[in-house]
């Protein structure tokens, strides 16, 4: 059994529509089709993207046929997820950061120009 015949065994294991799966993994539309029919080889380039975007797929199983289709180690699974969320969690809170910083600095600017404003009407009723 070919790679890709493994790749559609999974695909149809999911329910997942070779259009998806190209979509999801950011392949040209067609790929798959061409390469069932035996027009390319598969590079290792895609293969990432495939395990990037469906880490349950033993890649194992997809290029030799050894070992299980799915791989049921959710540890795995989570921890990639959970890493994702860590990275946009960081991110989250530096741009909050970032945005109390300048409203902290309004505010200063704010109370600099009341403080002015202040100074300048009690010099005017002295004034007068």
């Amino acid at each position: 059994m070919r790679f890709i015949d493994r790749l559609y065994l999974y695909l149809e294991f999911k329910s997942i529509t070779p259009y998806t799966f190209e979509r999801t993994c950011g392949i040209a539309n067609g790929y798959l089709k061409k390469q069932y029919n035996g027009k390319g080889s598969v590079g290792s380039e895609i293969v990432e993207k495939i395990y990037k975007h469906y880490p349950d797929l033993n890649p194992l199983w997809l290029l030799t046929g050894e070992g299980d289709m799915i791989i049921r180690d959710l540890d795995v699974i989570l921890k990639d997820e959970e890493k994702k969320y860590m990275s946009i969690k960081d991110e989250m809170i530096a741009l909050l950061q970032n945005q109390v910083a300048f409203l902290e600095k309004s505010i200063a600017d704010k109370e600099k120009i009341i403080a002015m404003l202040e100074t300048q009407l009690n010099a005017n009723k002295k004034a007068k």
